[in-house]
C-alpha cells in the first residue's frame, strides 16, 4: 500500500512539473515560400502587390500550397546572382509602383511570422527574389 502511494505521488509530481516543458511551443523560423507566380494585384491606396503564388512553404514541414503573399516598401530584393570577390552585396528595398513581376515568374519569398488562416494563406514578405521567365 505504502508503495503504491510514493509511485502515485511520484507520477503525480512529475505530471505537474513536467506540464511547462510539454507546454511550451519551438518558435517558428521565418518561413520560405518558393513557386510560380500566377497572380499580380497591385494596390495603390496602401502601395502594396499582393502576388498569389503556386509552390512549396518550407518552415518546420514542406507544404505544397497556394499562397499570397503582400509586397510593400519594406521588403527586401534578394539578388539573383552573388556578388563578384571584392564587391559589395547589392540589397535594395522593393517599390512596389515600378516593382516588376508577372504570371510565370518564379518567386523565393522569406515571409514573416504572422500567416492568415484564410484560403489561400497572406502573408508579408520580409524579401523577395525574383527568376523572370524567358
Amino acid at each position: 500500500m505504502k508503495h503504491k502511494r510514493i509511485l502515485a505521488l511520484t507520477l503525480l509530481f512529475l505530471l505537474i512539473c513536467s506540464c511547462n516543458v510539454f507546454a511550451s511551443k519551438r518558435p517558428e523560423p521565418n518561413a520560405i515560400f518558393m513557386g510560380e507566380v500566377e497572380e499580380v494585384k497591385r494596390n495603390e491606396n496602401d502601395n502594396t502587390l499582393s502576388i498569389k503564388v503556386k509552390g512549396y512553404l518550407k518552415g518546420l514541414t514542406v507544404k505544397d500550397q497556394e499562397l499570397i503573399a503582400v509586397v510593400d516598401n519594406e521588403t527586401l530584393i534578394i539578388p539573383n546572382e552573388c556578388p563578384k570577390e571584392g564587391e559589395e552585396i547589392d540589397i535594395k528595398k522593393v517599390d512596389p509602383k515600378v516593382f516588376k513581376v508577372e504570371k510565370g515568374d518564379v518567386v523565393l519569398f522569406v515571409l514573416s511570422e504572422a500567416m492568415t488562416k484564410s484560403n489561400p494563406p497572406q502573408a508579408s514578405a520580409k524579401a523577395i527574389q525574383v527568376t523572370y521567365k524567358k
